[in-house]
């Protein structure tokens, strides 16, 4: 997996239908009909890019292979197509 910047990670996401909370870092949570689900992953604030080895530690926390984050951060993967795959995985109920 490649390098990617901060906020074009944080940008997707928002767009994925998370949420934005800030603590000592930006916290996001997924909601799904404005109820926050368990599913969440942290973006520091003092990191410009994620290298490997952060974003596999933010496909862990998403429950996503390296192929699927890369898709959900550049957008082929949809909100509505993850909360699928997390369906499907049962990570989350219907």
């Amino acid at each position: 997996m490649r390098t990617c910047k901060t906020r074009d990670i944080a940008a997707a996401l928002l767009k994925k239908g998370f949420e934005e909370r800030s603590s000592h870092h930006k916290i996001f949570y997924l909601c799904i009909c404005g109820k926050i689900t368990g599913v969440h992953t942290f973006l520091s604030h003092g990191v410009n890019e994620y290298n490997a080895d952060l974003l596999t530690k933010m496909r862990a926390q998403l429950h996503l292979s390296g192929k699927e984050l890369d898709d959900l951060i550049r957008c082929p993967l949809s909100g509505e197509e993850y909360v699928t795959l997390l369906v499907e995985r049962g990570v989350l109920e219907k």
